[in-house]
């Protein structure tokens, strides 16, 4: 017996400018939206996200294993609450279709209460989201351009991604160059998604002292516990632990040897809303703060990670939400766009966003929905 229906549609789209990053240019995006619909007729959504520069070989990855569980889905939701406790495929791949997968569950049972997912998530959710803005320009005028821009639209943290430089003395220039454009007053972050060695990543930081960061996220790469903690050790700016917080107990080791000052929570990473919420109270419990970021996720994935934000207790720093207009479309009929540097949690029930079919139908992938 049915008592979930399973559907999904792969999305391939542009960035709505190239994406500068330590991986190389960001030009597309590919994910897939999918839905549950329950014997009542309420629908959840998820999306699955894996990291962008991974995702043209691991969406398809995702996309295999959600058929290969297709009828063990659909036959409730308790036994795909069951799954998704003992979920089987800790890969990238793995990780994000059981993010999504989980969001489409949570969803649907906030809507059933008539409760925004955050305010089902915590009873002491918060309305507002502050966000930090993401610089991607690789050239040191654009960089200054987005910087200033975003500062004159309200933002109070600006996060620069680093590692794009080709010496270290273009890469010093060029963050200089964006502080000296948003002033003393804006937080500035960089983000070098593990393009540098522990040792480079200390004389960089050593360099760039003086420019005031207030962390860096991923200095070196996700496998490089040692080097992160180095890096923690030696570095007079405080780390944050980004694609390494792969879940409860990749965040537990980097707690552990004392690895980061930070924990950066991405859904499809850590592997949905309830790993990423047992992740956060671990590093509360040790003193460490949490930062939830999205992937350059369409609006369902978006939705997603700002309603895990609003969950959170305690003190929360900027979050790297203010993503939507990254991408050439969000695939929702409501995007999620940040006012003087926040982000305004949506008042419907479940994530608050609705799919934009026409823009899903423009941008589906041919051959990969089901």
């Amino acid at each position: 017996m049915v008592s979930l229906a399973l559907g999904w549609a792969a999305y391939r789209m542009p960035f709505a400018r190239p994406v500068a990053t330590a991986h190389g240019w960001l030009e597309h995006r590919a994910g897939a939206i999918l839905w549950l619909d329950g014997p009542d007729g309420v629908r959840g959504l998820g999306e699955v996200a894996p990291l962008p520069h991974l995702a043209e070989r691991e969406l398809p990855r995702a996309l295999a294993l959600l058929e290969e569980l297709r009828s063990e889905i659909e036959r409730g939701e308790p036994e795909l609450e069951c799954l998704l406790d003992d979920w089987p495929d800790c890969t990238e791949a793995g990780r994000a279709l059981c993010a999504a997968l989980e969001t489409a569950l949570l969803e649907a049972r906030a809507r059933r209460a008539g409760l925004p997912l955050a305010r089902w998530l915590s009873g002491e959710a918060r309305v507002t989201v502050s966000v930090n803005a993401v610089v991607t320009a690789a050239p040191v005028a654009g960089a200054v351009d987005e910087a200033r821009a975003a500062v004159a639209a309200g933002f109070r943290t600006v996060k620069l991604k680093a590692g794009v430089a080709e010496t270290e003395a273009a890469e010093v220039e060029r963050v200089a160059a964006v502080r000296a454009a948003i002033g003393p007053e804006v937080r500035l972050r960089l983000d070098a998604n593990g393009a540098w060695t522990a040792d480079r990543a200390v004389r960089l930081l050593r360099r760039l002292a003086s420019e005031e960061i207030e962390l860096v996220e991923q200095p070196v790469p996700a496998g490089d516990l040692e080097g992160l903690a180095e890096v923690r050790r030696r570095a007079p700016v405080p780390v944050a632990a980004d694609e390494a917080v792969t879940g409860l107990e990749a965040a537990r080791r980097i707690l552990e040897l004392e690895a980061a000052d930070a924990l950066v929570l991405k859904l499809p990473v850590a592997g949905g809303i309830t790993r990423a919420r047992k992740i956060a109270e671990l590093a509360a419990e040790r003193g460490c703060a949490v930062i939830v970021t999205s992937a350059f996720e369409a609006g369902v994935g978006l939705a997603a990670a700002l309603h895990l934000a609003a969950s959170l207790p305690g003190p929360l720093p900027a979050c790297g939400l203010a993503t939507a207009e990254l991408l050439a479309a969000t695939l929702v009929d409501e995007p999620l766009l940040p006012s003087g540097g926040e982000l305004r949690l949506p008042a419907r029930p479940g994530l608050g966003v609705t799919l934009d079919t026409a823009a899903l139908a423009r941008w589906r992938r041919e051959g990969e929905e089901r």
